[in-house]
C-alpha cells in the first residue's frame, strides 16, 4: 500500500506549485484580474449555458479548477529585452565573465534561446483577463436584449463588481425579469389569394399559438417555416423578407398581426411549374461555349453532352428529384444536389432555374462536372489498435468511375503493413511482423436485387449495393493466417440520422498456416501442461507433443483424483482446437446506426449502434458432408454456426471552453449452437487495450474473475462502460481523466470452463473490473496523438479485501499509446 498514494502526491504537488505562481504578475496597477462571473436571475443563481453565452468577458480558462494557461503565460517574461539590458548595466562583472567564457556568438545564442523560450510561454499561454467596465456594460445590454426577446419587455439588468485582495475581482449580473408578455390575439394579413390558400391549408402547423409566452425565436422559426412552405409549394420567387410581424403589447399581452406581402419587386407571387429539365453530363466552365454534340430525351428529361453521353439516363435519374411538369420545390433541388454529390462521380453539381418568357414556367438546368474516370492513389499511414501496438502501412489503389455507365465505382487495392507483434520469434525487434492483402469492390448507387424495392426503400434514402472480395496473408501474427472474404452489402439512409445496412453475405474463410508454433506462442499454456506432466506423471513434454500427452494421460481416472488439473488441461486442449482450426464463417448481418452528429467537429451528440449477426444457418442446411467429429463442412472446412448481437451507445456533452464529457457503453453476446460448440477465435470478445479497458493490456483480463495467466483470454459475452472528461490544457495540448469498467465471460456452458469464468447473472457484477487514469493528447488537427495511463482500481480476481487499489501505482501502470480518441 505504500505506493498507492504516489500519484495523488505528485498531482497535489504539481497543483500547489502552480497555485503558488503569481496569477496577477501582468495585471497593471489599479486594474483587476477577472476571476468569476455570476448571473443571478430573480434572486436565483443560474448556470444556463445559453445565457452565459451573452457574457462578453470571461475569466481565464480553468483546467480542473486551476488557470493553467494563465500560469503558463506568467512563466514568460514580457520585458525580457529590457530586463536583459538592465542586467548588463547592473552586473557588468558577470556580463564580462560570461563574454570571457563564451564567444560573442555563443553568448548571443544563449540570449536568443532564453528570449525564444519566454516568447513560447507567452504565445502558448493565455494573457490575464483584465476587468473591463466597457465590456461589463455591453454584457448587461446583451442580457437585457436576451430577456426582451424572451418576452420580458420590462427586464432590468445591473452589474456589481466585487473587488478582492491582490488585484482580483468578480462580477455579478443581477437580472430582474418581471412578468412575461403572453400571446393573445393572432391575426394574419395576406393579400395574395394564392399565398393565403396555402397558408390556411397548413395553419395547424403554426408555431405561434395563443396563450404561449412571447419569444422572438419562435417568430424566426415561424418565418422560416412559412418561407419553406411556400417555396416547396411552387412559389419560386418567395423570400422570407416578405414576412412581417406587427406586435401591439399592453397589460402583459401581445397582439400579433402576421403580414405577408403579395409580391417582390412589383412581381406578384405565383405558383410556377417546371416545364423541362436539362442535364449537362460533362459540363466545364472553360468549355461552356462549345456546341452540344450528343443529346437524348428520356422520360421528359433532356440529356446533353459536349462530347458523348457516358451515363445511363435511367440510372442517373435515380439521383434526380426535379421532375418535369411539377411545381417548383426547394426540397427537390436540395435532394438532387445531395444525391448527385454522393455518387462520387462529379467534381461539382450546379443547379439553376430560368424563368421562361411569356409564361409561368421554369427551365431547370443541372450542370455536372465529372471527376476523372481513372485515378491511381498511394497512401501511407501510421496505425494503432487494441491488437496491434504499432504499424506502418501502405496502400496502392486503382479507381474506375462509371464503369458500367451507371455511376458505379470499381476499386482495386493492394496493401501491405509492417507491424509490431509480440507473437513473432524475434519479438525484441520493432516491426517484426508483416501483412499483405488485396481487395476488389464494386459499388452501385442502387439496390441490385431480382425484385423491386422502391416502396420499401425509395431512392431518396440513397440505396447502395457493394460487392467486395478480399484476401490477406499474415506473417508472425499469431499462427500466421490467410483469409478470404466475400461481402454483399446493402446500405441505405432512413433519415439524416439513421443508417441501415444488410449484409446478405459476409463470408470469411480463415486458414492457419503455422499451427506447429502454437505452444511456442502460447507459452503459459505449455508451461501449465509441462507442470502437470512433471508433477503427476514424471514425464517431459515438448511443444510438439502437448496434445498427444493430453489425449494419452488426461483421462477419466485422472479427473477423479485431480479434477482442477483435468479441467485446466482439457480447457487448454479446447482452446487449441478453437484457435488452430480452419473455419468458414458464412454470415448474414444487419446493422442499425443512429448518429445525430452534425460534422466531425461536433462535440455534443448521441450515437447508437445495434448489430445482429447470424452465421452458418443456411450453409449447414445445404451441406451434406461431415468430418470425423460429426461437424458439417464445406470443402472439408467446418462451418461456424452462431448468433452474435452487439449494442453500443455513446453520448458526448460539450460543457464549455473545449471541455467535453464523453460516455460509452457496449454489450456484446455471442452464442454457438447446432454445428458449433464454441465461437471462432476471430469472432470472440476480448477486453483491454488503448481503446477498451485501459488499465489492462489487450487479452490480459478475464474471463470473469478467473486468472488464467494465458496470453490470449477471450469470452462469448462482453460488457464495457467508460466515462471520460476531456479538457484543453494549452493550445494543442489536451488532457483527460477517465474511468473504465467491464469484463468478458463465457456463456457456452462448456464442462471444461472454469466456474469463475462463467457468467452467473446478477452475481457476476462483482466480476466487473474497474480502471481509472489520465491522459495527455496532442492535437495536430489532421491527427490526434494520445498517451493514456491506466491504473488498476478494482481487480475482481484478487482475494476479498485486496481487490481495491492493491496495484494502484506506477509499477503496475499500463501505458496506452493511441491515435485519435478511444471512442
Amino acid at each position: 500500500m505504500k505506493n498507492n498514494f504516489t500519484i495523488l502526491i505528485i498531482l497535489v504537488s504539481i497543483t500547489f506549485s502552480f497555485s503558488s505562481c503569481n496569477a496577477v504578475k501582468y495585471v497593471p496597477e489599479n486594474e483587476h484580474l477577472l476571476t468569476k462571473n455570476t448571473i443571478i436571475v430573480n434572486n436565483k443563481k443560474t448556470i444556463d449555458n445559453e445565457i452565459s453565452d451573452y457574457i462578453i468577458q470571461r475569466p481565464n480558462q480553468l483546467v480542473l479548477g486551476i488557470p493553467f494557461p494563465l500560469y503558463f503565460y506568467n512563466i514568460g517574461n514580457k520585458n525580457f529585452e529590457t530586463d536583459f539590458e538592465k542586467w548588463k548595466e547592473n552586473n557588468p562583472g558577470w556580463y564580462k565573465f560570461t563574454k570571457g567564457v563564451f564567444s560573442e556568438k555563443q553568448a548571443r545564442g544563449i540570449r536568443n534561446f532564453k528570449y525564444n523560450m519566454h516568447q513560447w510561454w507567452l504565445k502558448n499561454g493565455e494573457e490575464p483577463v483584465i476587468l473591463s467596465p466597457t465590456k461589463t456594460k455591453q454584457t448587461t445590454e446583451n442580457l437585457k436584449q436576451h430577456y426582451f426577446h424572451e418576452g420580458f419587455f420590462n427586464a432590468k439588468v445591473t452589474a456589481k463588481n466585487n473587488f478582492l485582495k491582490n488585484k482580483k475581482a468578480t462580477v455579478q449580473y443581477i437580472v430582474k425579469t418581471g412578468k412575461p408578455y403572453i400571446l393573445d390575439t393572432i391575426n394574419s394579413s395576406i393579400e395574395s389569394a394564392v399565398l393565403d390558400s396555402i397558408y390556411k391549408a397548413h395553419i395547424k402547423e403554426t408555431l405561434i399559438k395563443k396563450g404561449e409566452q412571447f419569444r422572438f425565436s419562435t417568430f424566426i422559426e415561424e418565418q422560416n417555416r412559412i418561407s419553406t412552405l411556400f417555396r416547396n409549394s411552387g412559389i419560386y420567387r418567395f423570400n422570407k423578407n416578405a414576412i412581417l410581424v406587427d406586435v401591439d403589447s399592453t397589460n402583459y399581452k401581445a397582439n400579433i398581426n402576421l403580414i405577408i406581402n403579395d409580391s417582390i419587386a412589383d412581381v406578384p407571387f405565383k405558383i410556377q411549374k417546371i416545364k423541362s429539365v436539362n442535364i449537362y453530363t460533362d459540363y466545364s466552365f472553360n468549355n461552356k461555349d462549345k456546341p452540344i454534340k450528343d443529346s437524348l430525351n428520356f422520360n421528359g428529361y433532356h440529356f446533353l453532352a459536349q462530347t458523348k453521353l457516358n451515363y445511363n439516363p435511367k440510372i442517373l435519374l435515380n439521383s434526380v428529384f426535379i421532375e418535369p411538369n411539377t411545381i417548383y420545390k426547394d426540397e427537390s433541388r436540395e435532394l438532387t444536389r445531395k444525391h448527385l454529390r454522393n455518387l462520387n462521380n462529379f467534381k461539382s453539381v450546379n443547379i439553376k432555374y430560368t424563368e421562361l418568357p411569356n409564361s409561368d414556367d421554369l427551365l431547370a438546368s443541372i450542370y455536372l462536372t465529372p471527376l476523372k474516370k481513372y485515378s491511381l492513389g498511394f497512401n501511407t499511414e501510421l496505425n494503432h489498435s487494441n491488437i496491434r501496438q504499432l504499424g506502418v502501412s501502405g496502400k496502392l489503389s486503382f479507381l474506375n468511375r462509371n464503369i458500367f455507365k451507371g455511376a458505379e465505382i470499381l476499386k482495386f487495392s493492394i496493401q501491405g503493413s509492417f507491424l509490431d507483434s509480440k507473437d513473432a520469434a524475434t519479438n525484441n525487434k520493432l516491426l517484426n511482423a508483416w501483412e499483405i492483402g488485396s481487395d476488389i469492390s464494386l459499388t452501385l448507387p442502387r439496390f441490385l436485387l431480382p425484385f423491386k424495392t422502391d416502396k420499401l426503400v425509395p431512392k431518396k434514402m440513397s440505396p447502395k449495393t457493394t460487392f467486395s472480395l478480399g484476401t490477406s496473408l499474415q506473417k508472425n501474427i499469431g499462427l500466421d493466417k490467410q483469409k478470404f472474404t466475400g461481402i454483399i452489402d446493402y446500405t441505405w439512409n432512413s433519415s439524416k440520422t439513421i443508417n441501415q445496412s444488410l449484409q446478405l453475405l459476409n463470408a470469411q474463410f480463415i486458414k492457419n498456416l503455422n499451427i506447429n508454433s502454437y505452444f511456442n506462442i502460447y507459452k503459459s499454456e505449455f508451461n501449465q501442461i509441462q507442470n502437470i506432466a512433471n508433477t503427476y506423471f514424471n514425464e517431459t513434454v515438448t511443444t510438439d507433443n502437448v496434445i498427444d500427452f493430453i489425449n494419452t494421460y488426461i483421462d477419466a481416472s485422472f479427473e477423479t483424483s485431480n479434477p482442477d488439473e483435468f479441467k485446466l488441461a482439457q480447457n487448454i486442449k479446447k482452446r487449441y482446437n478453437i484457435i488452430t482450426e480452419d473455419v468458414l464463417v458464412p454470415s448474414i448481418a444487419y446493422t442499425f446506426t443512429f448518429n445525430n452528429s452534425q460534422n466531425y467537429k461536433d462535440t455534443d451528440f448521441s450515437f447508437f449502434r445495434a448489430r445482429v449477426v447470424s452465421s452458418g444457418n443456411l450453409s449447414t442446411l445445404l451441406s451434406n458432408t461431415r468430418d470425423e467429429n460429426n461437424v458439417k463442412t464445406i470443402l472439408k472446412t467446418p462451418i461456424a454456426q452462431f448468433i452474435r448481437t452487439d449494442f453500443e451507445y455513446k453520448k458526448f456533452w460539450n460543457l464549455q471552453q473545449e471541455n467535453v464529457l464523453a460516455f460509452r457503453t457496449f454489450l456484446g453476446i455471442a452464442y454457438p449452437f447446432g454445428n458449433s460448440s464454441s465461437i471462432p477465435f476471430s469472432r470472440s470478445y476480448f477486453i483491454g487495450g488503448p481503446n477498451d479497458l485501459r488499465a489492462w493490456k489487450i487479452y490480459d483480463l478475464g474471463p470473469g474473475s478467473s486468472r488464467t495467466g494465458l496470453e490470449y483470454n477471450v469470452g462469448s459475452l462482453k460488457f464495457i462502460s467508460s466515462l471520460e472528461y476531456r479538457f484543453k490544457i494549452i493550445n494543442s495540448i489536451k488532457g483527460a481523466l477517465f474511468v473504465d469498467t467491464g469484463n468478458i465471460w463465457d456463456i457456452t456452458n462448456s464442462p471444461v470452463t472454469l466456474e469463475s469464468a462463467k457468467f452467473k447473472g446478477i452475481n457476476s457484477i462483482k466480476d466487473i473490473a474497474i480502471g481509472s487514469g489520465f491522459g495527455i493528447r496532442y492535437d495536430l488537427s489532421f491527427i490526434l496523438l494520445r498517451l493514456d495511463l491506466g491504473f488498476k482500481t478494482y481487480e475482481p480476481y484478487l482475494e476479498k479485501g485486496n481487490q481495491w487499489f492493491t496495484n494502484y501505482n506506477f509499477n503496475h501502470t499500463v501505458y496506452n499509446f493511441g491515435i485519435s480518441y478511444p471512442f
